[in-house]
């Protein structure tokens, strides 16, 4: 979002607002958003609780528009009378609506004879806390809980960890192979189409910053 921050300090003019006057307020914001930020995907658009005032759901952002489209607020709107974080609700539903776009057979899951709640992980094949989790699972899937990782290799796209992740998701056995590479132990090198990069680009979108 530091991009979205740069360009905040010189938004949008009304002179352009107005010109767009006779679409409707999500029409308008969409036109002088998509083009005072360009390459930001909008994942919708909706009135806030402020008046005056549209929500926009950013990946895993929310910010706050003027309907004029003038002035744009990024903060957390809080409820003070019924104690509720406003922003924080909006961002981990969009983050629920973004897990729940992606493909099941994507992700590496561990799962019980009879799952009755999923687990969602973001999972980094050389993070140490993620290897103590992985060693949690067991105890997981007897709670009936599944566990479905998706990949977020911390270091990037051009990392070795990256690399290590794509043969991961590659193996002819992709449950041995995380469990191997957790335990610290060699992973033969595969490629194949996989979704490390999707999954890593998924979780930048949503905020994801550390793992598990």
């Amino acid at each position: 979002m530091r991009i979205l921050m740069a360009i905040v300090a010189g938004a949008v003019s009304v002179a352009h607002a107005a010109v767009l006057a006779d679409t409707s307020v999500e029409q308008r914001l969409r036109s002088v958003l998509g083009e005072a930020l360009p390459g930001i995907e909008i994942a919708s658009i909706r009135p806030a609780p402020l008046k005056g005032m549209h929500e926009v759901v950013l990946g895993g952002e929310v910010i706050y528009v003027s309907d004029n489209g003038r002035f744009i607020l990024k903060g957390d709107l809080m409820d003070l009378k019924d104690k509720r974080n406003i922003s924080d609700e909006r961002r981990a539903q969009a983050r629920i609506t973004g897990l729940t776009a992606v493909p099941p057979n994507t992700m590496i899951e561990f799962a019980p004879p009879d799952t009755q709640h999923v687990l969602y992980v973001y999972t980094d094949v050389d993070c140490g806390y993620c290897r103590k989790f992985h060693q949690e699972v067991g105890t997981l899937n007897a709670a009936g809980i599944a566990v479905r990782y998706l990949a977020f290799p911390r270091a990037g796209v051009d990392s070795e960890t990256f690399k290590k992740s794509e043969s991961v998701w590659c193996a002819a056995d992709r449950n041995a192979a995380l469990t191997e590479a957790k335990a610290g132990k060699p992973v033969p090198a595969a490629t194949c189409d996989n979704p490390v990069k999707a999954h890593y680009e998924l979780g930048t979108r949503m905020g994801v910053r550390g793992t598990p």
